[in-house]
């Protein structure tokens, strides 16, 4: 390096000690040196001799230093490229495992918990005595929350990944919050609670919102409000603040009688994970992750939560959001009445697929009192046999299965040059991740329901496909008196005949 350095020094000494003589020669011996003096370079030698090689070798050290440092600094950034790269692509995998291990949690507790709150369905349809019908219901309710706090945790995860998307639609935001109070009226007459909706909106009013999600917000609040509230009312309030150029910021205001919390509580409960303090937990259960989804939620449609609470005097918390004026919508008339008339299914041949027996006996449990000819299959291959042998109006199927699992099957039916090629094909399936539906729908699907399968969303998906809603006059509670059933004996002669 030194002596390589030294030869450039060289180098450049000679090349200036050229230039300078040239110059030199040019000024002091042809322009302007004096009459009868011979010109003479021996000082301008010496000079340049002197000074020319340590300013050129201090320099050229220099521009060493530089390049090597801009070197070591090339190679720090690449290093550090790379650590950032490595870092990116851990996270992202961890990422993708966490989604593939909650996909597959979700699947296998939505499966056993299927036959749990389907069986218990099935018996709260039945005539039974009232210590019964309160187990059965404490059954389902208990199902309820586990299926809750699964899809908080689910929520959760599709929000911080960044696939949880808002999906506005033109709805009355009147009918979306008043589900909600009709969903908690139950709970809050058990505890002597009045729970009160008040509006000065016109009830004709649409609005272009998610309901999905303010539903979820509103339920998770006034879930909230009425668990701890032993004594008084739960108000919701709801009002409207025009923003301009269409777009309204809505309110909703959840207010309670219940314990309140300090001003350090309230701001730990939008953190997941958190409640006010452990013995909220304990006293009161739940993951604390309600609050902090919906916040979440909330922050997504342009809005926010906020709280304003006092120990023993109650809380109020504030949903609000923006919401766009509806589009007018011109009315489509039915077409005769194929919307209107119920579709009963006494004597519609169904193909129900799924390996699982349990899972098979919960929907023949719902879908048999109606009168439909059931005919199973364990897997794809079956399915498509069973297909090959006989016409079906409606084909239930599920997606993981062995041999031959759903989108196999899909695919086959889909490809199929048989006339049960566009048979109508509802998936009942535990895959309920983000993007789930959509995906299974873009395979040829023409309905989808998760499970734990509810009986009325059943019926209403297979009303949807099949083009109207399913009837359920034959539906009622089994009784113990003795009298002609005759949608019984249509159903036996059905299966006789069919």
């Amino acid at each position: 390096m030194l002596a390589a350095q030294i030869r450039k020094a060289a180098i450049f000494t000679l090349l200036i000690l050229t230039v300078v003589l040239a110059v030199d020669y040019l000024l002091n011996g042809v322009l302007f040196g004096p009459p009868g003096v011979t010109y003479s370079p021996v000082m301008t030698i010496v000079i340049t001799l002197l000074v020319s090689p340590a300013a050129t070798f201090y320099l050229i050290r220099q521009a060493a230093r530089v390049e090597a440092y801009q070197a070591s600094l090339a190679t720090e950034r690449a290093a550090r490229l790379a650590e950032v790269e490595a870092s990116r692509d851990a996270a992202e995998a961890a990422t993708r495992a966490k989604s593939e291990f909650l996909a597959n949690m979700s699947h296998e507790i939505r499966t056993p918990l299927n036959g749990v709150l389907g069986m218990a369905q099935a018996l709260d349809a039945r005539d039974l005595d009232p210590e019964v019908r309160q187990m059965v219901g404490i059954i389902r309710d208990s199902g309820a929350n586990l299926m809750a706090i699964l899809n908080d945790v689910l929520d959760l995860s599709k929000i911080e990944a960044g696939k949880l998307e808002i999906t506005p639609i033109d709805a009355s935001l009147l009918h979306t919050v008043g589900q909600v109070q009709a969903l908690f009226m139950p709970a809050a007459a058990e505890k002597n609670l009045n729970l009160v909706l008040t509006s000065r909106l016109p009830t004709s009013l649409r609005l272009r919102h998610d309901p999905v999600r303010v539903r979820q917000c509103v339920s998770n609040l006034v879930s909230n409000a009425v668990k701890f509230t032993h004594t008084g009312r739960v108000e919701i309030i709801i009002s409207l603040t025009n923003e301009g150029e269409g777009r309204s910021r809505v309110s909703i205001e959840i207010a309670d009688t219940g314990i309140g919390m300090d001003t350090s509580a309230s701001l730990r409960l939008f953190e997941a994970f958190s409640q006010a303090d452990a013995s909220t937990t304990r006293s009161f259960g739940g993951t604390g992750l309600g609050l902090a989804i919906s916040r979440r939620l909330a922050r997504m449609m342009g809005g926010d939560i906020v709280v304003r609470s006092t120990p023993g005097r109650g809380s109020v918390f504030t949903l609000t959001f923006l919401a766009d004026t509806a589009s007018e919508m011109p009315a489509i008339p039915a077409v005769g009445n194929r919307l209107t008339s119920p579709v009963r299914l006494r004597g519609a041949r169904v193909l129900l697929t799924d390996d699982n027996a349990i899972n098979r006996q919960v929907v023949r449990l719902f879908l048999q009192p109606h009168g439909a000819l059931i005919t199973e299959a364990a897997n794809g291959r079956e399915a498509l046999d069973a297909l090959a042998r006989q016409p079906f109006d409606l084909v239930l199927l599920d997606i993981h299965m062995p041999v031959m699992d759903g989108v196999e099957a899909i695919g086959h039916i889909r490809a199929s040059s048989e006339d049960w090629c566009d048979v109508p094909v509802i998936a009942l399936t535990a895959d309920a991740m983000s993007g789930d539906r959509e995906r299974l729908l873009s395979l040829g699907l023409n309905g989808y329901v998760s499970k734990p399968i509810e009986q009325s969303e059943l019926h209403t998906v297979i009303g949807r496909v099949l083009g109207a809603p399913v009837s359920t006059a034959v539906a009622a509670p089994v009784t113990a008196a003795p009298s002609l059933d005759l949608d019984g004996i249509l159903a036996d002669l059905d299966r006789l005949t069919g």
